[in-house]
């Protein structure tokens, strides 16, 4: 099944055994038949691209042909990854991940290069070199006491004027988890995610405000919001992407 379905979206079939993704849509109550879930995983990852791509293209006026360097980071097993060469052919991708398994398949069987991620944000060193940092649903699973520390961290790996794009938890996904009630500065965590490998203290379920995502933006890199778009992602997610600014402009602007 996993042939029929990669070979709809011209990509390779192999799925690592420990793809949290695919056995939680394998098991997903929607999707009763093993086939459904199987051609969702290989079609919701060519979506994901395609949107992205979109995003750098269409949105951010990056021109096609242009070599750019992208960070994706905490890619998993590939979902995603294994579609952007064909989707993003001009683009050298850098995938990161905190799991040593997830990495050494996206690095052998994906031909992508990897870096491994840090379960502290600081201890990431990323040295200002990517066009664009792209992490989505990541940030939809930090608790408060990392969350806005990762967002200076990815920024961190910015060249100037580069993009940082992710996603969130918003008020849309927040239905999906019973309406809870979010504090006052605009952050809901629960303890719990479909990864039961990770500590539930450092990755759980996320929900946040826009308010609460542009006050830390400014508390941590102090640069614009350039696009913000209601449940843009898989139709409850929402999406932000924020600008590095370069020096001079950053002099102008004060």
């Amino acid at each position: 099944m996993c042939k029929i379905s990669a070979a709809k979206h011209g990509v390779i079939p192999d799925i690592h055994p420990d793809d949290f993704i695919f056995h939680f849509l394998l098991n997903h109550p929607n999707l009763q038949q093993k086939k459904d879930a199987v051609d969702y995983y290989f079609y919701d990852g060519a979506r994901s691209a395609k949107k992205l791509s979109d995003l750098l293209y269409s949105d951010l006026k990056f021109q096609q042909g242009e070599p750019l360097k992208m960070l994706e980071f905490a890619s998993g097993y590939g979902c995603v990854t294994r579609h952007l060469s064909r989707e993003l052919p001009d683009i050298t991708i850098i995938s990161c991940d905190i799991h040593e398994e997830a990495i050494h398949f996206i690095k052998t069987k994906l031909e992508t290069k990897t870096i491994l991620s840090e379960s502290v944000p600081e201890k990431l060193k990323l040295n200002a070199e990517y066009d664009v940092v792209f992490a989505l649903s990541f940030f939809s699973h930090m608790p408060e006491s990392t969350w806005g520390r990762w967002i200076k961290t990815l920024f961190s790996g910015l060249k100037a004027n580069g993009f940082l794009i992710f996603t969130t938890h918003g008020m849309a996904s927040a239905k999906l988890f019973g309406d809870p009630v979010i504090s006052s500065h605009g952050f809901w965590f629960l303890p719990d995610s479909e990864q039961k490998d990770l500590t539930l203290n450092e990755y759980g379920t996320t929900v946040v405000t826009p308010e609460y995502v542009i006050s830390e933006l400014y508390r941590q890199v102090r640069s614009p919001l350039v696009l913000y778009r209601y449940a843009f992602w898989w139709t409850h997610q929402d999406l932000y992407i924020v600008q590095k600014l370069s020096c001079s402009e950053i002099k102008q602007e004060k």
